[in-house]
């Protein structure tokens, strides 16, 4: 007992409430979208933060070489899980993604993500690069990651399987490869864009075209963007307040409590909230670097902290620049913020591992 009380007193506890600050952010947001809504999703998403937060808490706990001695079991458990998923799983908005277990629905590709990252930290500490142009060596980790990246596109889930490449790139990078293997990489995925956009379902070429014209089809495929950047347009420096956003309240921001949260907090909240969430965002990320970072001779411990928080930065970015216009809609949650289940889930048992790394770097017990 007393073990368990000096690794909690040793835990990163400023890293813990920026956290647990943005989920709450999440939290309040949750609560101004749904609060006409008939169901419990409010209830339901409070009760999944602080089960998250729990869960944080757990997993900071455990100590970090327990998760690199069962990296490789971990990713044959929930690619079995992700198989599972894309052949006979629950089918919900036109993809085949989740597994019903005891009432929940688990997305299995969710998690998919923190174990690719354990996997490749796991392989790249054991098998250290000692020729950056052994191309051949990374036959193994281009197999982990293109397994469940395949089986993710067949669901289809676009999003998170993008996700995942560039994550996995920048984890290549950080592990010594050399500049002509990623030169190479995007010539290849240059010479093959024609194919890859024939293999593009309909629905999702007309995301793309709308980006560039959203006017074209302002009732249709282009409705979704002009309806956000019209939300956050209005909501001016210091926003309209809480629950007071005519935009989102009024039923024309579609997906308010999800993929397009951060324009009804534009709405409410204005420049200054959604200036605020993004400095949260900043702020985690440079902290977790920093953390990562401490570990340049601990190749597992440095790839799994920057992979985990190279995932989490990519998928705000991308969910930011979605709802403003910039990219097109892939149907990428806000983390911590937005209202989910697995998505959530993941960051938080992320973030456990990242306290559990500092907390390694202070003692060994």
């Amino acid at each position: 007992m007393t073990e368990i009380f000096i690794k909690i007193k040793n835990l990163n506890w400023f890293y813990f409430f920026t956290v647990s600050f943005l989920s709450f952010v999440g939290v309040v947001m949750i609560y101004s979208a749904t609060s006409a809504m008939e169901n419990n999703i409010f209830i339901n998403h409070l009760t999944k933060v602080f089960l998250g937060l729990a869960v944080m808490t757990l997993v900071s706990l455990i100590e970090i070489d327990f998760w690199k001695k069962n990296a490789f079991y971990l990713y044959i458990f929930f690619l079995f899980l992700l198989i599972w998923a894309s052949f006979y799983g629950h089918i919900g908005k036109g993809s085949r993604r989740w597994i019903e277990f005891l009432g929940f629905y688990i997305q299995p590709s969710e998690f998919m993500k923190i174990a690719i990252i354990m996997a490749l930290a796991k392989f790249f500490d054991e098998k250290q690069i000692k020729d950056p142009r052994d191309y051949f060596f990374l036959v193994l980790p281009i197999f982990l990651i293109l397994l469940p990246v395949g089986l993710i596109l067949k669901q289809p889930d676009l999003g998170t399987a993008v996700i995942i490449l560039l994550f996995c790139f920048f984890i290549f990078y950080i592990a010594g490869l050399s500049w002509k293997f990623f030169g190479l990489i995007i010539s290849t995925m240059l010479m093959i864009t024609p194919y890859i956009w024939s293999l593009l379902k309909n629905y999702q070429k007309q995301r793309i075209l709308t980006l560039f014209n959203p006017e074209n089809d302002p009732l249709g495929s282009g409705y979704h963007i002009i309806q956000s950047q019209i939300a956050i347009g209005s909501g001016g420096f210091f926003g309209k307040g809480w629950r007071e956003g005519t935009q989102s309240h009024l039923d024309f921001l579609p997906e308010k409590h999800t993929d397009f949260i951060f324009s009804m907090l534009g709405e409410e909240f204005g420049f200054l909230g959604t200036f605020s969430v993004i400095g949260l965002i900043i702020t985690i990320t440079l902290v977790t670097y920093h953390i990562s970072n401490k570990f340049d001779r601990d190749n597992f411990k440095r790839i799994l902290g920057i992979g985990i928080i190279t995932n989490f930065f990519l998928a705000a970015m991308i969910n930011i620049s979605m709802v403003i216009g910039i990219l097109p809609v892939v149907g990428l949650p806000l983390p911590l913020v937005s209202y989910g289940g697995s998505s959530m889930l993941t960051y938080f048992i992320g973030f456990g591992l990242i306290l559990s790394m500092d907390r390694s770097s202070k003692h060994n017990f």
